[in-house]
């Protein structure tokens, strides 16, 4: 009734690509941590808005930096969107420093949402490794 999952013999490209991408991700979330730092909560009044949009911009071109590294041809869609993404928050995130700062609460938090929205690519990429096997 029950079946072992057999073991697939992986590349090891593939898995060192997987080691690669977490680095990736764990830089991307670090990126995520610094910018939802402006947001007030409980008693923290959050960090200015200038130094958490800082942060985040320069963990995301850390992460960028590491791209390269699970650069794999079965994982190209999925590394493309990815990269897609991190340049599409970066993006947004130049315009938010260069524009206006959001009014009030409401604002900042859908702002802060919006930047890191196009980050959600990563999860399609861990889908994509689990379907490879690991």
């Amino acid at each position: 009734m029950f079946h072992r999952r057999r073991a697939r013999r992986l590349r090891p490209e593939l898995r060192e690509g997987f080691g690669a991408f977490r680095r990736t991700v764990d830089l991307v979330e670090e990126a995520k941590r610094r910018l939802a730092a402006a947001a007030p909560g409980g008693r923290s009044i959050g960090i200015p808005l200038a130094e958490a949009l800082s942060g985040f911009e320069d963990g995301l071109r850390e992460a960028a930096s590491t791209m390269a590294d699970w650069r794999l041809a079965e994982l190209e869609e999925v590394w493309s969107t990815c990269s897609t993404g991190l340049d599409e928050s970066l993006r947004r995130a130049e315009r938010l420093r260069l524009g206006e700062a959001p009014d009030g609460y409401e604002q900042l938090y859908g702002g802060l949402a919006d930047l890191m929205d196009p980050l959600d690519a990563f999860a399609g990429g861990l889908h994509r490794f689990r379907a490879l096997g690991l």
